[in-house]
């Protein structure tokens, strides 16, 4: 139940502060928003490392899950090909997207969570102007990692389309 409510409190707070991060921000965030900032700053730092752990298992989970597509499936799969001389440009030009993307998934990950690991040491309470911002770049940096990972699953998806296409051919 505690668990439960503290995610309730993350969404919560997730999305006071996205909401705030619309057009009204210009610059500077407004004298209630650095009272709300630093009146709320621990459940706020509670809640971002939440988010920290659940980030962590959760890119842990997904990059075995891709990195067994590509070396239980995607790779022997067009090795086989090759050897029998049956190579398909389709499945080979998929096989080196995954692997950029993957690379990429990688490396926006290991920057989102740099940049998550700053914010939670930014002292909110005695600089709000500052945690806002870097929380600004954070979320960006999130938004990337999850396009990442759609552009993985995109991929994953195609290749099933591929071999089923070339299951029809042979």
């Amino acid at each position: 139940m505690k668990k439960r409510s503290k995610i309730i409190g993350c969404i919560v707070f997730a999305l006071v502060l996205q909401a705030s991060c619309g057009a009204a921000f210009v610059g500077a965030i407004s004298e209630s928003k650095k009272n709300a900032v630093s009146s709320h700053c621990e459940i706020i730092r509670d809640n971002l490392k939440e988010v920290q752990r659940a980030d962590s298992r959760m890119r842990a989970y997904l990059g075995r899950y891709y990195e067994t597509i590509l070396t239980r499936f995607i790779v022997p799969l067009n090795f086989r090909l090759v050897d029998n001389s049956l190579a398909e440009t389709g499945l080979i030009n998929n096989q080196s997207a995954f692997n950029e993307a993957q690379a990429d998934f990688k490396n926006d990950y290991i920057e989102y969570q740099k940049g998550l690991e700053e914010l939670v040491m930014v002292d909110c309470k005695a600089e709000p102007e500052r945690f806002y911002e870097k929380l600004k770049v954070v979320r960006e940096k999130r938004e990337m990692v999850a396009q990442r990972a759609a552009r993985l699953s995109k991929l994953a998806s195609e290749q099933v389309n591929l071999v089923r296409d070339l299951e029809v051919k042979l």
